[in-house]
């Protein structure tokens, strides 16, 4: 894993407690002398039988189980390992496959390395481990097979890369002594297909902005900060509410809530001012309207129609928690142009993916007048119903199609407000709005600025981190310093 952003780091007790599928390595293994008893394999993950534990799957952490054996032949020089199933008649895949494990190792720990080689794994894996991970719902089977061999197999007429498994099987059948082997079921359910579709689709910003999918029975939990440095904030914002983004504390208990089997409602729930789900990058995202809802004849009430949302359709809010209210827009030019035809741009509270302004095949997104969404396949998300952005008021979402999570009715509990906005300036008639905020100028000792110009006077917000739940602002009004004041959030 690699260094975790400054404005992170700071929060790191909470993020150990978040983030669940990171994990290291062993590159040892227990010894083994050979014997000339029952040759066995058994592991502590599970019984010959037994069911392989998630976190040894793609639905969990990804992990290579730990495996021993015992009561190998005499005239043991070396052992191989392979994973196996058959996904359907005639067919076998190879999950793993590792070889030249030397005669004195008895054992393979959790997510192993150093030990042996590895050959060319199927689905993709190339050298290394393909989790369980299979397309349907249902239960496949997973033999692990330990081969005892009287020397090591002669594959030199092939890179590492070209010892499949039909290969490396071929070469082990002259100089097998005896195997051992053990099967392990894994069951796939609608759920744990969602939740694949859930974690892979936050995976381009995962690492970069701390972001964690745990998913339990119902829900996927999605740990966020809220806060993203690829984009611009606050750029060209013309009436402001004097408020400035800050990372938030979506972790733990207070993690965004996706349901993991949505279905069609019998009647469609309200989207209310507030969040109506996430974006791929961690960032919220709300409805449009502010309290006291949109006047769609007027444009009233509609952040942004009233120039109240940045360039890439987001804003800092009551809490100064930056969330989008339309199509996160400089997010989605990360991407191809249809990219998002069939990836989620986020996830709706009721479970449903939100995707781009056209259909999985390219046309122009239709939309229904109930929710603003249709009853598409989409790859990469559950069936049954799929928002698309558009231009138009509301943007995203008009209603929830399905049942939301919690979250919704308990959405004034995720935030913690530190501050009433005050300061000289606001209100309408702002141009050229700037934040100057990076990952480093967002932790704990940088400072981060907002300026802006209004009636011909140029305005600054400063604001220092002096902890993981404090800052000082500093307001200057022509270059002046004009207040300070101290503030800190509850969580």
């Amino acid at each position: 894993m690699g260094i975790a952003p400054a404005f992170i780091r700071w929060y790191a007790p909470l993020l150990a407690l978040a983030l669940c599928c990171c994990g290291g390595g062993s590159s040892s293994g227990t010894t083994e002398t050979p014997t000339s008893g029952t040759f066995t394999l058994s592991s502590t993950a599970a019984s010959d039988g037994g069911v392989l534990p998630k976190t040894y799957t793609c639905d969990g952490a990804g992990h290579t189980p730990p495996l021993a054996w015992s009561g190998a032949p005499s005239g043991t020089a070396a052992y191989a390992v392979v994973m196996s199933t058959i996904p359907g008649p005639g067919t076998t895949k190879y999950n793993w496959l590792l070889y030249n494990i030397d005669a004195s190792v008895g054992s393979l720990a959790e997510s192993t390395s150093g030990i042996g080689t590895l050959g060319s794994a199927d689905d993709g894996a190339g050298l290394g481990y393909a989790p369980p991970c299979s397309a349907g719902g249902g239960t496949k089977l997973y033999t692990f097979t330990v081969y005892a061999l009287s020397a090591k197999p002669d594959l030199s007429a092939y890179t590492p890369s070209q010892v499949t498994g039909d290969v490396l099987l071929k070469a082990l059948a002259g100089v097998t002594l005896k195997s051992a082997a053990i099967t392990l079921s894994n069951t796939r359910t609608q759920a744990t297909l969602n939740c694949l579709n859930v974690r892979q689709s936050f995976g381009p910003y995962a690492a970069e902005n701390g972001l964690a999918v745990d998913c339990g029975d119902t829900y996927a939990a999605i740990s966020s900060y809220g806060i993203q440095t690829r984009h611009p904030m606050m750029k060209g914002i013309t009436q402001t509410i004097l408020q400035v983004p800050v990372p938030q504390n979506f972790t733990g208990d207070n993690a965004w809530h996706i349901p993991l089997e949505p279905a069609i409602a019998s009647s469609t729930t309200t989207a209310v001012d507030g969040p109506i789900g996430i974006a791929v990058n961690g960032v919220p995202i709300f409805n449009p309207c502010k309290q006291g809802g949109c006047d769609t004849s007027t444009g009233g009430g509609d952040t942004k129609v009233q120039g109240e949302l940045d360039i890439c359709n987001g804003h800092a809010g009551r809490a100064d928690d930056y969330h989008y209210h339309a199509a996160p827009v400089c997010m989605m030019a990360d991407q191809a142009e249809h990219y998002w035809d069939t990836h989620p741009v986020g996830w709706a509270l009721d479970g449903f993916a939100i995707f781009g302004y056209y259909n999985p095949d390219g046309s122009v997104a239709t939309r229904d007048s109930v929710c603003g969404g249709n009853t598409l396949t989409h790859p990469n998300a559950p069936t049954g119903y799929a928002y698309h952005l558009t231009d138009a008021s509301p943007y995203v979402l008009s209603c929830f199609r399905g049942t939301p999570s919690p979250d919704l009715a308990g959405q004034g509990g995720k935030f913690a407000p530190m501050r009433v906005p005050n300061g000289p300036g606001g209100g309408p008639g702002v141009s050229n709005m700037t934040l100057d905020a990076t990952a480093a100028t967002l932790a704990i000792g940088g400072t981060s600025t907002l300026q802006w110009d209004q009636a011909g006077i140029t305005y600054q917000i400063l604001y220092r981190r002096t902890s993981a739940l404090c800052w000082n602002f500093i307001f200057k009004t022509s270059g002046v310093q004009t207040a300070t004041q101290n503030y800190c959030r509850a969580f």
